[in-house]
């Protein structure tokens, strides 16, 4: 559901403990990864992540359709956790530019076009984007409706957009373009609840 900006910065008043511009000053914070089961490339965790692909500079080697099997892999991996925040919404970083640096109305046909086609109906569905690109003033947050909106807005993360998520009043998040999910949460206690939690659904590779 889109949020006007009023009701966006009425909802992210609760938010008050999360540092927007020195995020190492958030001192409750995690930050997970594959377990090392998963990964289908080694060492993946060590390279360069979106900016490996067809990187001939990166020590290891990312063709695109083995990061569109990972991010695959990655979402799926992950919804069991997601799927137990109870209110989420998101926001480019306050902005209303969703489109980021790729031009959605001119998508390449290659194996990155089926994310990026399903993200610009995702924008065009919920009124964040017009059929012809512009930028609508009022719309810099959404409430996420359905546990595949994760997905969708999380692989556009994964691939250098810059969103933050806020959920629950105590936790906000972002998907890393080296797939993997960082969460800065309000206290010592919620970081711990959430931690067991995440262990119990996921098994993940604790990066931090």
């Amino acid at each position: 559901m889109k949020l006007q900006t009023a009701q966006l910065l009425t909802i992210l008043s609760e938010y008050q403990f999360f540092d927007w511009e020195h995020h190492e000053n958030n001192k409750h914070r995690i930050m997970i990864g594959f377990p090392e089961n998963m990964l289908i490339i080694k060492d993946f965790n060590q390279s360069f992540g979106f900016d490996s692909v067809e990187n001939p500079y990166s020590n290891i080697k990312i063709s695109k359709k083995q990061w569109v099997h990972m991010e695959d892999l990655f979402f799926q991996w992950i919804s069991p956790y997601l799927s137990t925040f109870r209110l989420t919404i998101v926001t480019p970083f306050l902005s209303n530019d969703w489109e980021g640096e790729c031009h959605l109305d001119d998508i390449m046909d290659d194996e990155f076009a089926d994310a990026y086609k399903a993200y610009k109906a995702f924008l065009i569905g919920n009124g964040l984007y017009g059929l012809t690109p512009t930028l609508i003033e009022n719309c810099r947050g959404y409430q996420i409706d359905h546990i595949g909106d994760f997905s969708i807005l999380g692989k556009m993360a994964a691939r250098n957009y810059h969103y933050l998520f806020f959920a629950d009043g105590d936790k906000v998040f972002m998907f890393t373009d080296s797939l993997t999910f960082q969460m800065y949460c309000k206290d010592g206690e919620v970081l711990h609840n959430e931690k067991r939690k995440i262990e119990q659904l996921l098994n993940p590779d604790f990066l931090l």
